[in-house]
């Protein structure tokens, strides 16, 4: 209502001379909830992204002794067992591809979205001091998880090429297959990943804010996703009566989109590119409104 009457008297007041010197209007109105007003905000408060995520990737290492070592050292220790078990004690195979390089890569993205949802849920709890008394988007704190996943995904991608130059020497191949569509498959194949870390992180954050169990629940619903997805194993591998049910799983589209613009023997399902697409909006639609909800009720 007290908008609509500054609308009314904004022209009248300009007509009898107020506001000469500067015509300009500020509107107050009430905050919405919808994606475009949540990417304007986002925009608008960019530079505490960068902070928040700062934050973050310092509770990495704070209390150590081995400090920023351990930033290396956590992917590098975690990647470096599951790869002696699945490819040395498992004996899993990537066909052609060398199992390490193959692993090494799809791993890189795996953390990637691991991380992303790790910090996401996360993130407004462990900020919840700060936000007691800076006016911050939730949004804004939450995005910034994407600096600790990046960090943790280019020191896969350090191990990968790593392995790329190991085998190269070894047996003089290189064995990903670049094309010009390239890029495009592997930036696609990730923004997905990303967007699905941070919106199944979104939910999370608002009930994880409140309650221990949601976060005590994440490590199990990421060990589950992590042997559904096919990161320890190709697609191709997977029998055929059983692939309808992987291409359910939304993370399935976005990793062999990934994988398809690196290496020669894989393709991507356009039945898994569709359930990754409806999964992306799914999830979030209703984070940006619980997210708005819980904003409301706390300012």
């Amino acid at each position: 209502m007290a908008t609509e009457e500054l609308h009314s008297m904004t022209p009248a007041l300009l007509r009898r001379g107020f506001g000469r010197r500067d015509r300009r209007v500020s509107v107050i109105e009430a905050r919405r909830s919808d994606f475009r007003s949540a990417l304007t905000e986002l925009w608008r408060y960019r530079a505490f992204s960068f902070y928040f995520g700062g934050r973050f990737l310092r509770k990495r290492y704070m209390q150590t002794w081995l400090g920023l070592a351990w930033l290396p050292l956590r992917p590098t220790l975690n990647v470096g067992l599951k790869l002696l078990v699945f490819g040395g004690l498992v004996g899993i195979s990537a066909g052609a591809t060398p199992y390490p390089v193959f692993f090494l890569i799809a791993s890189a993205a795996w953390q990637l979205f691991s991380e992303c949802l790790s910090w996401s849920t996360r993130s407004l709890f462990i900020s919840r001091s700060l936000l007691r008394v800076v006016h911050v988007p939730r949004l804004v704190v939450i995005s910034g998880s994407i600096v600790p996943s990046l960090v943790d995904f280019l020191i896969g991608v350090g191990l990968a090429a790593a392995g790329l130059v190991y085998y190269l020497i070894r047996a003089h191949i290189f064995y990903l297959d670049l094309t010009w569509r390239s890029p495009i498959y592997v930036v696609g194949g990730l923004g997905l990943m990303a967007l699905l870390g941070i919106g199944l992180g979104l939910i999370g954050a608002v009930a994880g804010s409140r309650t221990r169990d949601v976060r005590f629940m994440l490590g199990y619903v990421v060990t589950f996703l992590y042997y559904l997805t096919p990161v320890i194993y190709p697609f191709q591998q997977i029998p055929n009566k059983y692939k309808p049910i992987a291409e359910l799983n939304p993370l399935t589209g976005a990793m062999e989109l990934f994988k398809t613009g690196l290496f020669r023997t894989e393709t991507v399902s356009g039945n898994a590119l569709i359930v990754t697409g409806i999964a992306v909006v799914l999830v979030w639609g209703p984070g940006i409104w619980l997210l708005h909800r819980q904003e409301v009720r706390e300012w």
